[in-house]
């Protein structure tokens, strides 16, 4: 039997696993995201891997291009030994694999020893496909507990990152998400009522039950695991915000808590816009055809802001127009690993 190629995009987190699949026989493309939580072992990754491998071999040459940030995890004494074990997992399959370098570059898995220049990789897929199609465009990814901001104008990246310490402190990577983020990272105190409300800096809740409360993110996109472990109902998500603030959850005060949460997002919201703004002030200030790209779970938010300060803004899948297996998650919320994969098909091509 003559078979077709099958090409993957993968996006291995700390938290989550994300990948890409499109293939030479279909135009619609597959993007999932799994939990798997890399810092207690590399055995669940490890089985992610077996099962695609199980699933597709017989009818397919399966092709996969790599790129991670979960090299970062605690469970390996440093980020090189990171990307050497979540590579170890690719190997000895009947598996065509590719790496995703620093410099853009697709390369041979095989004999590749300079792992350094593979960590953190994920996000410079963006830039990579997208710089062809606008001449300025600043991408935005908020994800479960990250923010990339991508910067291309005349058709090229100007972002100064070139691993997660340059990213942070030129706040072109922002570790704040709309599900993992606890709290208390993104406001300490609000003012509700002429009352103060001090909040706990403890993990008690997390930024995915003010979004999912106040009904932000979709069910199926709320794919992180609770603070403590309990359900994702409304009664149990309403305790955890109070435990926040320091007091027991009762019906009479679900106003409160409710507004209380809006104000977070608010605080939130306020948080992101101001660095993409200094972004847009620094780079694109005299610039009129500026496009807003938003992706991630979060990129409902980049909507909110684009709206509120006139920008021109447009969803990736709107942008690219690619059709997905609706049963599983739009490609903008694994936005690396789907252009990982569409990059992978043209380099075939």
């Amino acid at each position: 039997m003559d078979k077709k190629n099958l090409y993957i995009g993968w996006d291995i987190g700390g938290a989550h696993t994300k990948y890409t699949i499109s293939s030479d026989t279909r135009d619609i493309v597959e993007s999932r995201i799994i939990l798997c939580e890399l810092w207690k072992s590399l055995s669940q990754l490890e089985g992610i891997v077996k099962s695609i491998d199980i699933k597709y071999r017989k009818k397919f040459h399966i092709i996969n291009l790599i790129s991670m940030s979960a090299e970062m995890c605690d469970i390996f004494s440093s980020r090189r030994e990171g990307v050497k074990a979540i590579l170890s997992l690719f190997e000895n399959k009947g598996f065509i694999n590719h790496i995703y370098s620093k410099d853009n570059r697709i390369l041979k898995f095989q004999g590749f020893k300079k792992y350094l220049s593979l960590a953190s990789t994920n996000w410079m897929a963006i830039p990579d496909y997208l710089k062809s199609m606008d001449k300025n465009i600043i991408a935005i990814d908020i994800g479960s507990t990250t923010t990339d901001i991508v910067l291309i104008k005349n058709h090229t990246c100007i972002n100064k990152r070139h691993d997660d310490y340059s990213g942070l402190n030129t706040k072109e990577l922002l570790y704040t998400g709309v599900l993992r983020t606890p709290i208390y990272s993104v406001i300490k105190t609000l003012n509700l009522n002429k009352r103060v409300y001090n909040v706990i800096p403890e993990n008690f809740a997390t930024m995915s039950d003010v979004y999912r409360l106040l009904s932000i993110i979709q069910k199926k996109s709320d794919y992180t695991n609770t603070a403590d472990g309990r359900l994702k109902s409304k009664k149990d998500t309403l305790n955890r915000i109070s435990r926040v603030f320091g007091f027991d959850y009762c019906m009479d005060k679900n106003k409160t808590i409710y507004m209380l949460s809006r104000k977070i997002m608010s605080a939130h919201l306020d948080q992101i816009s101001y660095t993409i703004k200094s972004h847009i002030k620094d780079n694109f200030s005299n610039v009129k055809d500026l496009k807003v790209i938003g992706m991630g779970v979060g990129r409902m938010l980049i909507n909110m802001i684009s709206k509120k300060n006139n920008w021109k803004y447009m969803s990736l899948n709107q942008y690219i127009n690619i059709r997905y297996n609706k049963r599983l998650y739009e490609p903008s919320d694994a936005a690396p690993s789907f252009l990982l994969s569409l990059l992978l098909k043209k380099y075939y091509e």
